[in-house]
């Protein structure tokens, strides 16, 4: 007798090594790497002027009238940051951040399908590697955050990271799923 099956073996595990790099591969390619911070700071709208990563410009009418003004970011802005909310008050600035980012993975349990997993990960900015004008101007304990991922079986051996989940939204895992917990 031959003992073969037809059974497809089984997919391979998504550790949270593999993990990881399937997130960093993204942000490398410029995907899914745009993460919003919201904080309170009275020094940020002079740093980032003085240092040319915004300015105040006029919002105008189709007549051409000023009715407002709003910080917009220069062309050097735009290469260390997405985009920006500043608010005069110094509270509730919202800057939606570029990277360059770091990743823990912080837990890894089975989706609604055999063939999904959801990831939890913190990030955070990659202070090394992060431009001089950020740091300058950011606080780098506000740059971090929590962020729960939707991975795929893209075929029988290969997994891909294809989403953000809302941690709200997240639905339970399969039945008789399992959760890993937290990984340290």
């Amino acid at each position: 007798m031959c003992g073969c099956s037809s059974d497809p073996p089984p997919p391979p595990d998504l550790t949270p090594a593999l993990a990881r790099d399937l997130i960093s591969q993204k942000w490398a390619q410029e995907e899914l790497n745009h993460y919003r911070v919201t904080f309170h700071s009275d020094t940020l709208i002079e740093c980032g002027v003085k240092n040319g990563l915004w300015k105040l410009e006029e919002i105008k009418d189709a007549s051409g009238n000023a009715w407002s003004a709003a910080y917009r970011l220069t062309e050097k802005g735009s290469k260390i940051v997405h985009s920006i909310d500043l608010r005069e008050s110094g509270r509730g600035h919202q800057i939606v951040l570029r990277g360059p980012y770091q990743a823990a993975i912080t837990s890894i349990a089975d989706g609604t399908q055999p063939a999904n997993k959801r990831v939890g990960f913190k990030w955070n900015i990659d202070w090394d590697k992060a431009q001089a004008d950020l740091k300058a101007c950011l606080p780098r304990f506000e740059l971090t955050g929590n962020e729960l991922a939707q991975f795929e079986l893209a075929d029988a051996t290969t997994w891909r990271f294809s989403s953000y989940l809302n941690p709200a939204d997240a639905p339970p895992p399969a039945s008789g799923g399992s959760v890993l917990g937290n990984l340290r």
